[in-house]
């Protein structure tokens, strides 16, 4: 009898030493798991700039989570800093600015101070890209508000008259913002920035260069087609598409090794339509008008801030001026311009049967048609 019980003891003990040993097994790959670096991604719709920001990193799910808390803190905060339509409690911005700055110099975060003067001295270089036309393109906006509700209703929406183009035109310049240690003062009372045109490149680079701080490896952000790629990937190329400008998918793909920010401006992008013709967001500011040169622009570099400016500014150029001007101050860019077919005599690089492409030299290799 007792033989009989010490031997179920024993099966008990044994037992129980497996399940304990089978549990620790599933407790550490779980654990472990959990802590493998691995590709996650994540869309974020509430952070600002009209748009939604697609995050991916190749990191822990620990880390993961808190590179995630970086870009949702990282973009708000430029958001708001950089918004021309809203005030925010506590911040100087904009908005502030282009409400208050005439009547007095208005203390504002270094980094507006630091966007600013490299807006104005790139607009220094190439007067296709100017911050101060904030007038102008504050008449467009509420021409295009109206005229994207217009269309919702299958509706033509209109145009500003010559007349408030011009007069706009008027209370722009370099000259009619003062910057003094960290306060801006305005000139002109009907004097405004605007930029939109560089804002969202900027937020963008500064936030990647905070996740490099904090120890991201390899990871993109794509904030509504202004890309920023982190690190090198360890055993393939980046493969980057560049939109059909008539549709949602890639007309091209880019193949990189290095860590690049790719920017693009389009006719296609936030345009609306009067009596049959589309009109895009960008205006050039010196006709007043949005230009009708290129279907878009994609700038290639090391830097989202520059390719946010250049895709901008070369939007407004045509496709002769824009290859000089890149060739004599930017040679290292890659610039690759979308265009109408038989819109120009240039020989393209690629073509299709709707679009001429042509790409700078530096990157004829490394883009093809998709």
């Amino acid at each position: 009898m007792n033989k009989k019980s010490n031997t179920l003891k024993t099966w008990i003990l044994i037992s129980c030493c497996f399940f304990i040993l089978i549990c620790s097994i599933v407790y550490f790959i779980q654990h472990k798991s959990g802590n493998r670096p691995d590709t996650h991604s994540i869309v974020l719709t509430d952070v600002g700039f009209d748009t939604s920001i697609t995050f991916e990193a190749n990191c822990t799910k620990e880390d993961f989570d808190s590179y995630v808390a970086i870009v949702k803190e990282s973009f708000i905060h430029y958001n708001q800093l950089f918004d021309q339509y809203n005030a925010y409690e506590g911040i100087n911005n904009v908005y502030t600015l282009n409400h208050e700055a005439y009547e007095n110099p208005i203390e504002v975060d270094p980094e507006l101070i630091n966007l600013i003067s490299y807006s104005l001295a790139f607009n220094e270089k190439d007067t296709a890209f100017d911050i101060t036309q904030g007038k102008l393109l504050d008449i467009w906006h509420t021409y295009r508000e109206e005229g994207l509700e217009q269309n919702a209703q299958h509706k033509s929406g209109r145009l500003p008259s010559e007349e408030e183009i011009q007069e706009a035109r008027t209370h722009s310049g370099n000259d009619k913002i003062q910057i003094q240690d960290h306060t801006i003062r305005f000139t002109d009372p009907e004097f405004m920035i605007d930029l939109g045109g560089i804002a969202k490149g900027y937020a963008t680079q500064k936030t990647a260069e905070k996740l490099q701080d904090e120890g991201l490896h390899t990871g993109f952000i794509n904030a509504g087609g202004n890309v920023v790629l982190i690190g090198h990937k360890s055993d393939e190329t980046w493969n980057i598409g560049i939109q059909d400008p008539n549709k949602q998918s890639s007309l091209l793909q880019l193949k990189t090794a290095e860590p690049l920010a790719i920017v693009t401006s389009g006719d296609y992008q936030r345009n609306y339509e009067v009596d049959g013709v589309q009109y895009a967001h960008i205006i050039d500011p010196k006709t007043g008008y949005p230009p009708r040169f290129h279907r878009s622009v994609t700038i290639l570099c090391k830097d989202s801030t520059l390719a946010d400016a250049l895709s901008t500014a070369l939007f407004c150029m045509s496709l002769e001026d824009g290859q000089h001007f890149i060739q004599e101050n930017y040679p290292d860019v890659g610039v690759v311009w979308i265009d109408s077919k038989d819109t120009t005599p240039i020989k393209p690089d690629l073509s299709t049967s709707r679009y001429d492409i042509y790409i700078t030299a530096n990157y004829k290799d490394k883009v093809r048609l998709n």
